[in-house]
């Protein structure tokens, strides 16, 4: 092997670990760490098939091949890194085939890339260095069959290193192992191997699945609770004994066995406040505490205050934002896929516990004020037995322009479709007013920039304000018709966000907020809004909670039958200890914040907290994901609850992994 072939190996080496270093600063805003080591010994088999790739053919073939190789690899990890940046996730290859999306969001993009600029230039300096010096340091010919045999050995010696390294680390539960074999966590994975072998591990996933018979899910050994009776506690009536000797799949009777472990929540004084009553519930677009102000936002801020208030909610941004928002707020479960067709994968799956099924008599609506389309929401509701959704393109008069259509527009043409009902109603809205971007660009900011043009803040903070003053006035028109139609006291508003405003910097953010919005937790600090007009005081909740309690906060508040052992989700005002997943598997309960990456522990009291209960959380955090995904996977609620004869019994479209 020639000296330039030795260079050509030490160029793709140098790539791939500046690449991949660059990316975990971006990341993790430090490259020294205790999986440094491993994340450069994953690089070296990367960059040697790199080097084979590119020598396979003719010396003429071969320079075509790296140069677009190299701008291929380069193009991954600047699209990764503003990813990052803008969703606090790595991009999906689930995602990839929705990709024309994020290019709608060019202006977005451009401001990251000039937000982070020194990164970028950094990751340029390998693609600059190769167009330098390609022609007078490396050579492009053909290997020979000897430097290719002895490239072939080097290659296959160093993914043994690999391996040796993984299985050297099975222990902790999220272990290289583990990670590598048992657990889809990209963001973790990225720092233990770095990006190119994550996306490979995301690729291999998408094609063939994770083997889920293959992971062993950790189930308690203790005896159902006792006390757990349908009188004090949401459960129902299932006989696991019975379903466990009757179950012939493996998974199935897994799946029975780990719920009869499960402890229900308790009803308490709350159960059946609401029932009876109609629901309107807003998932309101990126909807965040800092646009709930008492001058600029009334209608918000009165009913944040005179209702019941969650002080310690949060809305974590899942890889496929709002698709994944939407998905934990309606299934309570953690969506397992992380791509924009999360919703649409999961639309021949049953739960008895979704909108449609728990309000089953009651005369449902939903209304997005965007492309029906988008997402496939049109065909994920329609298959859930929805029966009346309107969108833009689907019943709704709106244009559907952009990206920044009216919430006051879409209440105000359909508040006639159910004020009127004989029956209780419940009237679901899938707002966008508050959607980035948020530049003079945006109508909605045009619209309301009177309002807010004079505040001391920055013009893309007054364009967030400016596009949720749109929402406020949609609430306001609402309330009014109810009123004047006499359903105002029987009628319960719920709003919950998506997900934070992921359209502000931090900084931006900073800027309004009362407190510090840090990357790790607080930043997805969030508001949970349940109100109704006869509540004489508000109610404080302290618990923490997220988008998958909603549900079994609002069917204990309606008094509705439920078994809260099969959600992940928790009532929200029962006496369990609240919980808190973010995508990364770092959660927040009552007792501490755990952040995965870099393994530590905030303890909320200031007391010292046993490791025991570290590692008991941790492997409850895993099981919420597997289970999730088996679930879905299994249409396992089918199997349990025996839907009626009204549900349309499908098989399942798409495995979820």
């Amino acid at each position: 092997m020639n000296k330039k072939k030795i260079m050509l190996i030490i160029f793709w080496i140098f790539t791939v670990i500046s690449f991949e270093c660059i990316y975990r600063m971006t990341l993790f805003k430090n490259i020294l760490d205790s999986d440094f080591i491993q994340m450069i010994i994953f690089c070296l088999p990367v960059s040697i098939l790199l080097y084979i790739i590119t020598t396979l053919f003719s010396e003429k073939a071969n320079k075509k091949i790296s140069t677009i190789t190299l701008l291929l690899v380069f193009f991954i990890f600047a699209a990764q890194m503003v990813y990052f940046k803008v969703y606090n996730s790595v991009f999906s290859v689930y995602s990839m085939t929705n990709g024309g999306q994020v290019f709608e969001f060019w202006r977005t993009i451009l401001s990251t890339i000039i937000d982070n600029i020194y990164n970028f230039i950094c990751l340029l300096i390998p693609v600059v260095l190769y167009f330098i010096i390609k022609n007078k340091l490396f050579d492009f010919s053909r290997n020979s069959f000897v430097t290719l045999s002895v490239s072939l050995a080097l290659y296959v010696f160093l993914v043994s290193v690999t391996f040796t390294c993984i299985n050297l680390d099975k222990k902790a539960i999220y272990s290289s192992y583990n990670l590598y074999f048992n657990t889809h966590a990209p963001i973790l994975s990225s720092k233990k191997f770095g990006l190119l072998t994550t996306m490979t591990l995301d690729l291999n996933r998408s094609i063939f699945g994770m083997n889920e018979r293959k992971i062993e899910i950790i189930i308690d050994d203790k005896k159902p609770n006792s006390n757990n009776s349908k009188d004090s506690y949401n459960i129902t009536d299932i006989d696991f004994d019975d379903l466990i000797d009757n179950e012939d799949d493996e998974i199935i009777s897994l799946l029975h066995k780990y719920f009869r472990t499960m402890d229900g929540t308790k009803k308490n004084e709350y159960t059946g406040m609401f029932k009876g009553k109609n629901v309107i519930f807003f998932l309101a677009e990126s909807l965040d505490p800092i646009a709930i102000d008492k001058d600029l936002t009334p209608t918000l801020y009165k009913l944040a205050n005179s209702g019941f208030n969650f002080t310690n909610y949060y809305t974590p941004l899942y890889p496929a934002s709002t698709a994944d928002g939407e998905f934990r707020t309606e299934w309570s479960l953690i969506s397992s896929r992380g791509d924009t067709l999360t919703l649409y994968a999961n639309k021949d799956v049953y739960s008895p516990y979704l909108f449609v099924n728990s309000f089953k008599d009651y005369n449902i609506n939903v209304y997005h004020n965007y492309n029906g389309d988008y997402y496939n929401r049109k065909s994920y509701f329609d298959s859930l037995g929805y029966k009346n959704f309107k969108s833009c393109y689907y019943g709704l008069d709106l244009p559907c322009n952009s990206f920044h259509e009216s919430d006051l527009d879409m209440v105000d043409i359909t508040t006639d479709d159910y004020m009127n009902s004989d029956t209780p109603f419940f009237s679901y809205y899938i707002t966008l007013s508050g959607h980035m971007t948020y530049s003079k660009t945006n109508k909605l900011v045009q619209k309301n920039w009177d309002l807010v043009k004079d505040l001391d803040y920055s013009d893309k903070v007054k364009g967030y304000l400016a596009s949720n003053i749109e929402l406020d006035k949609a609430l306001e028109l609402l309330i009014n018709r109810l009123e004047s139609s006499g359903k105002l006291d029987d009628t319960v508003i719920v709003l919950t966000p998506d997900h934070y405003p992921y359209g502000l910097s931090n900084k931006e953010i900073n800027e309004i907020s009362e407190t510090n919005r840090d990357d790790d937790f607080e930043l997805y600090h969030s508001d949970l809004i349940i109100w109704n007009n006869t509540m004489e005081k508000a109610v404080t909740v302290t618990k923490v909670g997220s988008n998958p309690d909603v549900l079994p906060t609002l069917l204990n508040l309606f008094g509705i039958e439920y078994d809260s052992r099969f959600i992940i989700g928790q009532d929200l005002l029962s006496d369990s200890e609240g919980l808190v997943v973010f995508a990364n598997r770092s959660f927040i309960t009552d007792k501490i914040k755990y952040n995965s990456v870099n393994n530590s522990v905030i303890s909320i009291d200031g007391k010292k907290i046993d490791e025991t209960y570290i590692n008991y959380m941790n492997n409850l955090v895993d099981n919420q994901f597997k289970i999730s995904n088996l679930i879905l996977q299994t249409n396992y609620y089918e199997k349990v609850f025996k839907p009626n004869d009204n549900y349309i019994k499908n098989s399942i479209s798409e495995q979820i992994d």
